[in-house]
């Protein structure tokens, strides 16, 4: 209820609000629809219009699951992060924002409640709500009769601002000179948790003094330039899912965005396929890699959500994925993840060969792991609705979305403090030079071509898919099917099958044997099954695109490593700071990794980037705008571009 009132406030005066959602029992879409179910006669009482809301929460696909779950509404004018789990934890894990500062405490009313306040809310826990607020934030806690005799103390130790009742209680002249030391501390305490993530954050996280980041922004695209295309907005190179997604988020947050594609459509790359698959990539010990995989998928999810509501077309259907295993080995790396953990219902959950059967239509006729929330998306037609939709998001707020098609970038070169974009457009003879102060490189295969991003750890991996016709007991599939290799349900008379995986392709022609492959691949999964032989590639239709893939499988996200600086401090004398030591560690992670400030990376989202690549643009579109990102200070040091090298720096490794 206080969530809807927030978004009813939000919508009568155009305000945007962030509101971050702690709940230490999580619950999902089922439970909040019981919730709100109890809560009807209220609603009906309150407001129609929260009916709507309502609504809205049921079909955002919230899961109980670890890390941040970010809903967005409104054209993200109205944002919730929900988190659910230990409160200290989860506190601690938001990276600090300055525009992202929270203002307002709300304790519902059964935190207060003497059970729960001494088992959850510990001064360690007000300690990072410090951490992450306004100096002059205040707690609200409406129930007096409960424990706010308990939390007096605490926001006094802490430097809050305790408030009983709807209207505020001034502070007197004792309870400022009370606050003064724990501000200091506070502040402390944020430069230290900085400290430890160091070498994965940009720069300007480490900002401390007054200045904000609207003056720091202004600084720098107010530069003299000896180009007569300079340009204030923030240049994407690339122009499939990931500078699709990231151009929609940061238009949200008030950003021009240009981005210039090499093509002559947008999203012709990897991202050209007809349907692609979209469900989470989960690990045995739910591992952090693992978590991210399912936040950004529901998160794809709701941003998919969100633009069909919108009215743009994209061919879609969430109907489930059943995942097999196709030999002994990897049934049994199946089976290890199946059994690894509790999976939400919501996330995943094994079935048996009957109930396998009955999902598909089809005869599956081995156990499998379904995915209920997963399906398949035309990856084309989401990239484009998300383009539309961030230009008209721009035009509202009197920005702009400009798309330069048939406009390849060939270099990037620092002019001053801006970035120089030298193009070679197609059709013309002369080059041209665009000049921005912020460049994201999110340009999939193209993405390790420039001077400063060629020694990222990425490699091209080619993706033949077979578009074969609908036909006989094929037609009747209708869930994806994800074994050795994919199958998709029917779309326009078509399903897509595969895909190849070659290495470092040498060229992107149609191949016949990997359209045989795709089709063999499905003949191994399912042996003996009568479907199978209505796998008919003999028309060789098919699309051929290059997946850029990490070893971690993990996308890249963050500034772009300056790779000669990492290797120029590691030789530096004396070699015992930098190389191989217990010193040179602590020197790793303490210190901000040198990086091209200025320039991001996007990339490296393989084979996945319709669950992955939206959340990590949501991500990357916080930093820049340095607002709070919905992922954590572990996620971040996960994604970061500098990661390979990173990693053997502070586990002390030599990196030759």
């Amino acid at each position: 209820m206080e969530a809807m009132l927030l978004w009813q406030l939000s919508e009568q005066f155009n305000q945007t609000i962030h509101l971050n959602v702690f709940e230490h029992y999580g619950l999902n879409a089922f439970e909040l629809v019981q919730l709100m179910t109890l809560a009807d006669s209220e609603i009906s009482q309150s407001s129609h219009c929260f009916h709507r809301y309502a609504q809205l929460l049921q079909n955002a696909c919230i899961a109980n699951i670890d890390g941040c779950q970010r809903l967005s509404f409104n054209r993200g004018q109205f944002i919730i992060d929900l988190y659910f789990g230990d409160y200290a934890r989860n506190a601690q894990s938001l990276p600090f924002s300055q525009q992202g500062q929270i203002s307002h405490w709300h304790c519902l009313p059964h935190t207060t409640e003497a059970a729960y306040f001494d088992q959850h809310l510990t001064e360690k826990l007000f300690w990072q709500m410090g951490r992450i607020s306004l100096d002059n934030a205040n707690v609200y806690a409406f129930d007096a009769n409960a424990n706010s005799n308990k939390l007096a103390p605490l926001t006094r130790l802490t430097g809050f601002n305790l408030v009983s009742s709807p209207e505020a209680i001034k502070a007197n002249e004792q309870t400022r000179m009370l606050q003064e030391i724990p501000l200091c501390e506070r502040r402390a305490l944020r430069q230290s948790l900085q400290s430890e993530y160091a070498y994965s954050l940009p720069s300007s996280a480490f900002v401390t003094n007054d200045l904000t980041a609207s003056a720091l922004a202004t600084s720098a695209v107010t530069a003299s330039s000896d180009t007569n295309n300079v340009n204030d907005s923030i240049a994407i190179i690339g122009g499939g899912i990931a500078a699709a997604h990231l151009a929609l988020s940061l238009a949200e947050k008030g950003k021009s965005v240009t981005i210039y594609c090499k093509d002559k459509i947008l999203a012709d790359g990897a991202s050209g396929n007809k349907q692609g698959a979209i469900y989470p990539l989960l690990t045995p010990d739910n591992s952090l890699m693992s978590q991210y995989f399912q936040q950004a998928f529901l998160y794809s999810r709701r941003r998919l959500q969100e633009l069909t509501a919108a009215g743009h077309q994209i061919d879609h259907q969430f109907c489930g994925v059943l995942q097999t295993g196709f030999d002994e080995r990897s049934d049994a790396r199946l089976n290890k993840i199946i059994d690894g953990q509790d999976w939400p219902s919501e996330i995943a959950f094994a079935v048996s060969p009957l109930q396998a059967n009955n999902i598909a239509k089809i005869q599956i006729d081995k156990p499998a792991f379904y995915y209920p929330l997963a399906g398949w998306i035309c990856p084309h037609e989401f990239a484009n609705a998300a383009i539309k939709q961030a230009q008209q998001i721009a035009a509202s707020k009197g920005n702009e979305v400009v798309v330069k098609l048939n406009c390849e970038i060939s270099a990037l070169t620092k002019s001053g403090t801006n970035w120089r974009l030298t193009s070679t457009e197609h059709n013309e003879v002369s080059k041209q030079h665009y000049e921005h102060p912020e460049v994201v490189a999110a340009s999939g295969a193209q993405l390790t071509e420039f001077t400063q991003t060629r020694a990222l750890q990425v490699t091209g991996f080619r993706g033949q898919v077979s578009h074969i016709p609908s036909k006989g007991k094929l037609a009747e599939l209708k869930t994806v099917i994800c074994a050795h290799g994919y199958l998709t349900p029917e779309n326009n008379q078509h399903h897509c099958v595969g895909a190849s995986y070659v290495k470092s392709p040498e060229n992107l022609d149609y191949c016949p044997d990997e359209q045989l492959e795709n089709a063999q691949k499905m003949q191994h999964s399912f042996p003996d099954r009568t479907w199978v032989n209505d796998i008919d590639v003999s028309d060789e239709n098919a699309r051929v695109g290059v997946r850029m893939v990490t070893r971690d499988h993990c996308p890249m996200m963050g500034l772009a490593p300056d790779i000669d600086a990492i290797f120029k401090r590691y030789n530096t004398e004396p070699l015992k700071d930098h190389q191989l030591t217990v010193t040179s560690r602590k020197f790793w992670r303490h210190q901000p990794a040198p990086s091209h400030q200025g320039l991001y990376v996007l990339g490296g989202l393989g084979s996945r980037g319709l669950s992955s690549g939206p959340l990590a643009a949501e991500a990357l579109a916080s930093i820049i705008c340095e607002q709070t990102p919905p992922i954590s200070y572990d996620m971040f040091a996960m994604l970061n571009p500098n990661r390979m090298w990173l990693r053997k720096l502070l586990k002390g490794k030599s990196l030759i």
